[in-house]
């Protein structure tokens, strides 16, 4: 089945939601009847949080449709309220295991992060402690541009790009937690490296080769 859980917007500090288009998709069910059940039970849904919503064009039609998001909680007690229809069924264990492992993924990344944050002090460690030269003048952000591209093939400003992010925002939040373990490992590698004192530029050839030449 195709995804059916999402963080918005994709922010490990966010709640997983799912939405009422999927729930009426993936349930077999008109969207407008799904809506409308939701705002008959809206007291009891609000009892489980903020009931949010999005409102979007009808392509082609240029009517404006309201799209409901339920968290977790939410979205188990409305599915309670639609007819128990096999579709409905079928949905309801699909998106119970889909909401397990987005909270699962959230912790991995938590947890990760909290190891990177290990990480990312001692590569700045590394470059306070470098006796003075022009290699002391090379910023964090000159070590991270070429990790992202061993990982994600592109730097920090075009992933900013891609997700649509500004400056201000924590580009790791975005990241899966697969994807900070390995950002997190080349960092880790860059501290011992500079830490050996080697000039900027081998250490990038250095990462750049054993990573790229085995991804």
């Amino acid at each position: 089945m195709s995804e059916l859980v999402f963080l918005e917007p994709d922010d490990l500090n966010e709640i997983p939601f799912t939405t009422s288009k999927l729930i009426a998709e993936h349930g077999k069910v008109n969207h407008h009847a799904v809506t409308k059940l939701i705002q008959t039970y809206e007291d009891d849904l609000k009892e489980f949080g903020i009931l949010r919503f999005k409102i979007e064009e009808i392509k082609g039609r240029g009517q404006p449709e309201k799209y409901y998001h339920l968290n977790e909680e939410q979205s188990t007690l409305f599915i309670t309220y639609m007819k128990n229809t096999l579709p409905v069924r079928q949905f309801k264990k699909a998106l119970v295991k889909q909401f397990y492992l987005m909270q699962k993924e959230l912790i991995n990344r938590r947890v990760t992060r909290q190891i990177g944050k290990q990480a990312r002090e001692a590569l700045t460690n590394a470059l306070h402690g470098l006796p003075e030269s022009p290699h002391k003048d090379m910023k964090y952000k000159h070590y991270t541009d070429p990790v992202y591209k061993i990982v994600f093939g592109k730097n920090a400003k075009q992933l900013r790009e891609d997700y649509g992010i500004e400056k201000s925002e924590n580009l790791r939040n975005r990241f899966t937690s697969l994807e900070l373990a390995q950002v997190e490992k080349i960092e880790g590698q860059i501290s011992s490296l500079i830490s050996l004192d080697y000039d900027y530029k081998t250490i990038k050839d250095i990462v750049s080769r054993k990573y790229l030449k085995t991804a």
